[in-house]
C-alpha cells in the first residue's frame, strides 16, 4: 500500500490505542489502522515505528514492516526517479522535472483525452504512468510503449496505474518508440497519443523524421494528439508553434492548437 505525509500526519494525530479506518493508495483503498505507543499497524500486518521520517513531496510504500520512499537513483540512466504526490493522482519526476502538471495530473490527462477523443486502435507512444492509456482504453484498444525500466517499475507500484496492467484493452510493450514504430505497417492506427517526456530528455521524439513515421502509421483521417511542452517559454521561445509548423510540413492538418490545454490535435 502507498501513503504520503498527508496520511501519515493524520494517523499520528489519533490517540494511542485507537483503531480506525484510513484511506491509502491515493484514496482507492480504506484499511484498518491501529496506533500504539511506538508503532502504527496497517491492516493488521505491517507495523511501522511512529518515529519514521516521512517527507513532503514523496510517496511511500508500506510493505513487510517497512516504509520506503518510492524514489531512487539509477546508475544505468544517471537520473533520479520518484513518484511525486499531488492534489489527486501522483506524477513521476525524472531529475527535478515532473511529467504532469502538479496542480492536477488527473485533469491534465482528462484534457488531453477529451481533445483527442480516441477510438479504434490507438497508439500511446510514451506510457509513463499510463494515465493516458488508461483513459483512452475506455473508448479504444490501446498499444503503449515504455523504454525506461525505471518508469515501468514505478508504474507497477503506483496504485492509480493498476488498470494499465489489468485492462484487456491495453497492451504494454517495452521498447523505444522511435525505433519500434518502424515495425508497424502504413495506415495501422486510428488514433495516436504522442505525449513524450521533455525535449531535453527525448529530443528525437520532436523531429520531422519521427513525425513522418507517425503520419505513415496513422490511417487516413486518423487523429493525432501531440503534447506541447512550454520548453524555454520564459525565454521567449514559442516551442508549441515550432511543433505546429513541423506537423504541417509533415502533412498533418491542424484541428485544434491549444497549448494552454496541453496540446495540438491534427488529422491525416
Amino acid at each position: 500500500m502507498v501513503i504520503t505525509k498527508k496520511e501519515w500526519d493524520y494517523i499520528l494525530k489519533q490517540s494511542q490505542g485507537v483503531c480506525f479506518k484510513a484511506k491509502v493508495d491515493f484514496g482507492l483503498k480504506e484499511i484498518d489502522v491501529c496506533v500504539g505507543k511506538e508503532t502504527v499497524v496497517f491492516a493488521g500486518k505491517s507495523s511501522i515505528n511512529i518515529k519514521e521520517k516521512v517527507k513532503d513531496n514523496f510517496c511511500y510504500l508500506i510493505n513487510n514492516n517497512k516504509i520506503e520512499p518510492l524514489a531512487y537513483f539509477s546508475d544505468d540512466t544517471n537520473r533520479f526517479y520518484k513518484l511525486t504526490p499531488t492534489n489527486d493522482w501522483p506524477t513521476i519526476s525524472i531529475g527535478s522535472v515532473p511529467m504532469h502538471k502538479l496542480s492536477s495530473p488527473k485533469k491534465d490527462t482528462e484534457n488531453k483525452i477529451n481533445m483527442l477523443k480516441p477510438y479504434g486502435l490507438t497508439l500511446d507512444t510514451c506510457m509513463g504512468l499510463g494515465y493516458s492509456a488508461i483513459l483512452a482504453s475506455y473508448q479504444a484498444k490501446v498499444i503503449t510503449f515504455e523504454k525506461d525500466e525505471n518508469v515501468y517499475n514505478l508504474a507497477k507500484l503506483n496504485p492509480i496505474s493498476k488498470e494499465l496492467f489489468s485492462s484487456g484493452n491495453i497492451e504494454v510493450k517495452s521498447g523505444d518508440i522511435s525505433n519500434a514504430i518502424k515495425g508497424f505497417s502504413e495506415n495501422h492506427f486510428d488514433c495516436i497519443i504522442h505525449d513524450p517526456p521533455t525535449f531535453k530528455l527525448a529530443p528525437e521524439l520532436f523531429t520531422e523524421a519521427f513525425y513522418r513515421e507517425l503520419y505513415r502509421v496513422l490511417k487516413e483521417k486518423g487523429r493525432l494528439f501531440h503534447y506541447t511542452p512550454l520548453y524555454k517559454i520564459s525565454q521567449g521561445y514559442d516551442f508549441p508553434s515550432k511543433i505546429e509548423k513541423k506537423l504541417k510540413k509533415t502533412g498533418f492538418k491542424i484541428l485544434d492548437f491549444s497549448p494552454g490545454k496541453g496540446g495540438i490535435v491534427c488529422k491525416k
